[in-house]
């Protein structure tokens, strides 16, 4: 197929971080044509309606009509995730056995997954937003700029409320769950397991937002960064809600609301089900201000004899508010999704950020949209 004909299908299109993704892309010309595969039938025609190009097509789906989902996957050049993370395993397995490339907002693979994908022949892409995604593929970035790369500090805040949607529900609970097995950090050759609210460091980011504390969360760059530049000594993702939510969560944690245990009782229920349906009863769709998604990422290395300090800041304008967390996350994932459908299987399986693409060429991409900001700095270390 000709770059003018990729077909992308973008499940979750019409949703909180989706629809910013459907936008993006409809605006790239190499793109043949975009499905908008949404659960809500008409938010999907709205969104499609509301772009105004002939080649976006919008379907109402449900993963579990499986023959429905094949046929919609046959001939498509990617189908970009933007479901919940917790739907990971049926939609990774639609992919697989489409033969369809694939990426995601994040997801944690297993090994059987991802022998499965390289099986199929198919490129896959586990964590393509601000963070992971374009966190790794700045740390790819800057070492390629530094002579040796010591450590990576990949920084975030995101002041928003629990619940404005469901995938942002789960995300925040999987992230700060004490039953969260792969929150770790990564230094002098070993990976360290996370307690929640772990390794609180102090990060600077731009106005509004200044000097705030950030924790250890279980995103993938820590168990992926380590193995692409060996020299590292130290890598940690970290990230920060506002206070009163994080204050909340841990009143959950020290309670064991969030736990995976099923409970005596119930019916095979666990607590983190049972607290997931409360909160979302309690609070699903509601918004809160200031909404701020700022990812920052900090490498320090040595280039000329010398430490240096790098770092870069991914900003969006204050005035998106309410849309903040799912257009800046969306127009990263744009990027990617785009660079996939161009460039195809380089390697089948799944492949990291920061092996797949271009730094170079993705940063293009992405200031050429002129809505995000970009920017980073050094500084000598005495």
């Amino acid at each position: 197929m000709s770059a003018a004909g990729r077909r992308v299908v973008v499940l979750g299109g019409a949703g909180e971080v989706g629809r910013w993704v459907s936008v993006d892309l409809a605006a790239c010309p190499e793109i043949g044509e975009l499905v908008i595969a949404d659960v809500d039938g008409g938010r999907a025609d709205a969104l499609a309606a509301s772009i105004g190009d002939p080649r976006l097509r919008a379907e109402a789906v449900d993963l579990g009509e499986r023959e429905r989902m094949l046929a919609l996957l046959d001939g498509a050049d990617l189908l970009m995730n933007c479901t919940s993370l917790v739907l990971f395993e049926r939609v990774i397995e639609l992919a697989i056995e489409a033969r369809v490339n694939y990426a995601d907002l994040i997801s944690e693979p297993t090994d059987a997954q991802r022998e499965a994908a390289a099986r199929a022949g198919i490129v896959a892409i586990s964590g393509l937003g601000s963070s992971p995604g374009l966190s790794n593929v700045l740390a790819h970035h800057a070492a390629d700029d530094l002579e040796e790369l010591e450590e990576i500090h990949i920084q975030g805040v995101t002041w928003r409320a629990i619940a404005p949607s469901p995938g942002l529900l789960d995300t925040i609970l999987w992230e700060l769950a004490d039953d969260a097995p792969t929150r770790q950090y990564f230094q002098n050759g070993r990976w360290h397991r996370a307690a929640a609210f772990d390794g609180s460091r102090e990060a600077t980011f731009p106005e509004p937002v200044g000097r705030h504390q950030v924790y250890f969360v279980s995103h993938t760059e820590t168990a992926t960064l380590p193995r692409h530049f060996p020299q590292l000594k130290f890598c940690g993702v970290r990230v920060s809600w506002p206070q009163e939510l994080m204050d909340d969560v841990r009143v959950l944690n020290k309670y064991g609301l969030l736990d995976k245990a099923p409970l005596p009782d119930a019916g095979g229920v666990t607590a983190y089900e049972a607290t997931r349906a409360a909160i979302w009863a309690r609070h699903g769709g509601r918004r809160s201000e200031p909404c701020i998604l700022f990812t920052q990422v900090e490498a320090i290395g040595r280039r000329g004899g010398g430490s240096v300090r790098r770092v870069y800041d991914l900003t969006h304008p204050v005035e998106w508010r309410q849309d903040a967390t799912g257009r800046q996350t969306g127009i990263c994932a744009g990027v990617g999704a785009q660079l996939i459908a161009r460039h195809g299987v380089a390697e089948a399986g799944f492949v990291d950020p920061e092996a797949y693409f271009d730094p170079v060429e993705f940063i293009e991409e992405l200031r050429g949209r002129g809505t995000l900001t970009l920017t980073w700095r050094d500084e000598e270390i005495a």
